[in-house]
């Protein structure tokens, strides 16, 4: 009975050992499935060169008439009560991801200047959308 039940244990633990080898190889022909599928060239683009989308940002000139670019008729109506330098802000902060030392760094101003500005302005956008 004892040699049976060796026998048993032998096979189970044979058969354990098979599972998780077919699992592994199962998971390895998954990763290189992966590894062999192509990155759309976009992708690649980005990941080479991460900053290659700054054709795409507005000018200071494009950023002074932000409105025009904002569908949103209330939000536009706020936006063009701000100053042209609130909007630079804005439009840095927002849209360009930059923090208020990079933003000081470009118009001139301290971050504490640049964040002061950018809290003004968000509360003049609150106020003109409450007054609409």
């Amino acid at each position: 009975m004892s040699s049976e039940r060796e026998v048993s244990r032998m096979f189970i633990r044979y058969m354990q050992r098979v599972l998780r080898n077919e699992r592994i190889n199962i998971y390895n022909a998954h990763l290189n499935d992966i590894k062999e599928m192509p990155l759309e060239y976009w992708l690649l683009e980005e990941i080479a060169e991460p900053y290659h989308l700054d054709d795409f940002k507005l000018t200071n000139d494009e950023v002074a008439k932000l409105e025009d670019f904002i569908e949103d008729d209330q939000l536009s109506e706020a936006v063009a009560t701000l100053s042209t330098a609130d909007k630079i802000v804005l439009y840095e902060y927002y849209y360009s991801e930059l923090n208020a030392v990079e933003i000081g760094s470009r118009t001139g101003k301290s971050s504490q200047g640049v964040n002061k500005r950018r809290r003004r302005a968000i509360k003049r956008i609150k106020d003109a959308y409450a007054n609409m």
